[in-house]
């Protein structure tokens, strides 16, 4: 049987090698060849290999011969202390990947500290700030939960597509204000009777997201939700885009933007990829949070109204950084595309970098003063607390 252990296998070698050198000074042939027949049997290594081994000279261990695994250097990051520090950035993150989670922990690692969810030694805390992505990936492990496909509800609209145009090119990244929207069903598979549905508003050049509910989606519920929305967003609405649904073709919300000076677009008839921007949010903003369950009374809506008028817009918009695609390129030879992304930032950060032109210092000054009042983690308490109060409302 191969000798298994570390320990006795090296120092079983440190006499063969003797026994080696003293057979090939003396060029005795047979004794160099029992030498190493009876090496191979003991320890199991290919005759190879030993004799690349022992011709050289064994090197002993750092830490003498109680090393477990002799192989590569200890990892500055498997210590206890940066394990649970991630797992706190982690979790306040709500569990997003590592391509956004490690862009943002040289602004999350601060904000935890001022708001003393976090208390890191030194050393941890640049660790914390240095990790690559690929590290940051190889210590969490992430929970993957898959969902069901929603039924779709929408409805095409027939009046006004020749007054309202097709949006055509690419959307204006270069400031805030362009809006696209969608809606949510929360019918629970069965589309009979009345329920609740969420609007979603997403800005395409910072990624800033607003939700609002209604019981069905007519064409006043629809006006009152974007009035709601242009209300409180922290920049002025200058254009929407929405599909061909008739919630939105309609003369109702038609007029509003007409009187606000709104610029209102619509999407290809049956192209739902004009509007990506909103329908990726549709899931992390909404499905994610609320589920798939039907919703359909006065006490769930009002539950709705608190979670989307408070803690969830701010922590999604404050605290939850997302990528956005610098470029794609394609190969030729493979048929495949590479994506590249800029940083991964927050909403508000990225309003925050936007020249003053854009967002006024005076704008800027009251996103400043909300973030510093703002605590990730208990605003994710919250948002659960408000989820478990709409769980026990399911029959």
């Amino acid at each position: 049987m191969a000798m298994t252990n570390i320990n006795s296998r090296y120092e079983y070698l440190l006499e063969v090698q003797v026994l080696y050198w003293r057979a090939r000074k003396r060029r005795d042939r047979a004794k160099l060849t029992a030498v190493l027949d009876d090496a191979v049997e003991i320890t199991g290594l290919n005759r190879n290999y030993l004799i690349t081994k022992l011709s050289k000279r064994l090197k002993p261990y750092p830490t003498g011969l109680t090393r477990a695994d002799p192989r590569g250097r200890k990892s500055i990051y498997g210590s206890k202390e940066f394990h649970d520090a991630l797992l706190v950035c982690f979790r306040a993150a709500n569990e997003i990947c590592a391509e956004r989670l490690q862009p943002y922990l040289p602004e999350l690692v601060p904000k935890l500290e001022a708001c003393g969810e976090l208390r890191v030694d030194t050393v941890t805390r640049g660790l914390l700030l240095t990790a690559s992505i690929a590290t940051i990936a190889r210590r969490l492990k992430r929970i993957k939960r898959r969902s069901h496909v929603p039924l779709g509800t929408t409805k095409p609209g027939t009046l006004l597509k020749s007054q309202i145009p097709v949006r055509k090119g690419l959307w204006n990244e270069s400031e805030p204000g362009y809006l696209e929207s969608d809606t949510v069903a929360h019918c629970g598979g069965d589309l009979s009777g009345d329920f609740i549905h969420s609007y979603n508003f997403v800005d395409i050049a910072t990624s800033w997201s607003e939700q609002a509910a209604a019981m069905g989606m007519g064409e006043k519920a629809t006006v009152e939700c974007f009035e709601k929305i242009r209300n409180r967003t922290p920049f002025k609405i200058v254009g929407i885009d929405s599909d061909n649904g008739g919630e939105y073709i309609n003369h109702h919300l038609w007029r509003y933007c007409k009187k606000n000076k709104i610029e209102f677009t619509r999407s290809r008839s049956g192209k739902k990829n004009d509007n990506a921007h909103v329908e990726q949010k549709n899931y992390t903003a909404i499905r994610k949070v609320v589920g798939y369950a039907r919703l359909d009374t006065i006490e769930q809506l009002a539950i709705l109204h608190k979670l989307y008028d408070g803690p969830l817009r701010l922590y999604l918009n404050y605290f939850q950084p997302t990528r956005k695609r610098k470029s794609k390129e394609y190969d030729p030879s493979t048929g495949k595309a590479r994506k590249f992304y800029f940083e991964s930032k927050t909403p508000y950060q990225r309003l925050m970098a936007m020249d003053d032109k854009v967002v006024t210092p005076e704008q800027k000054a009251v996103l400043q003063s909300n973030y510093n009042n703002l605590n990730p983690v208990q605003l994710l308490a919250e948002v659960r607390s408000l989820l478990t109060e709409l769980e026990k409302t399911l029959g």
